[in-house]
């Protein structure tokens, strides 16, 4: 799953797209609060993770093309 966001998107706006990338199923079952983003040397990432603290999917951005970020979600667990 993919998504694009603007270099200096906030991070709640990022999540607000993550939820809405990974489809109704699994985005009730995730939590703000047990997730987390983590600046990294070459960008943000996002582990999604459930109540119980679940990995459910980690998320990371990249440059692209057009002056943006592309973000990319791998889902560990489809619950």
């Amino acid at each position: 799953m993919h998504f694009e966001a603007d270099k200096n998107e906030t991070t709640e706006s990022i999540w607000k797209k993550i939820v809405l990338t990974v489809g109704p199923k699994l985005s009730k079952e995730i939590s703000p609060n047990t997730s987390s983003f983590i600046n990294t040397k070459d960008g943000l990432e996002c582990n999604v993770r459930n109540i119980k603290g679940d990995l459910l999917a980690n998320c990371y951005s990249e440059n692209d093309r057009m002056g943006k970020r592309r973000w990319t979600i791998e889902v560990i667990s489809t619950v």
